[in-house]
């Protein structure tokens, strides 16, 4: 799938989609080009000005079958939320070569960071917010 129509399709499975955690956030997507593993955890570290051993990564099968599992099953919106999202992992699997998640710990705000990789080291990254008191 080219470039353009990949991000397209990304934008579309992300549209109205919800990261729920003691608040709700969106996620948003940025083209971050051609990164090894090494130069993923540094652009995220940077962004946040914390030590790149600071990130904690997170097992991305573990993430999201915890944000498809949280659905109040008596909560429609929160069911469809949680459809959507085992849509969008459905479509990462496909389309992409690795998928990485991590989280930027330190904060009630935690930044979260779902990594995806082309063959070519291409990432596009979709970043969301989780709170934690």
């Amino acid at each position: 799938m080219q470039a353009q129509m990949l991000l397209e399709n990304l934008s579309n499975k992300t549209e109205g989609l919800l990261y729920f955690s003691e608040s709700e956030y969106p996620l948003t997507i940025e083209q971050w080009g051609q990164l090894n593993d090494n130069d993923v955890r540094v652009k995220i570290a940077g962004i946040h000005q914390v030590a790149a051993n600071a990130l904690t990564p997170v097992n991305t099968a573990d993430f999201f079958n915890a944000v498809t599992r949280i659905a109040d099953p008596n909560d429609t919106a929160m069911v469809a939320n949680a459809q959507k999202f085992a849509a969008l992992y459905q479509f990462l699997q496909e389309h992409f070569s690795r998928i990485q998640v991590f989280r930027v710990e330190g904060d009630t705000n935690i930044p979260v960071y779902i990594v995806c990789h082309q063959p070519d080291n291409s990432c596009v990254a979709l970043i969301t917010t989780a709170i934690e008191s």
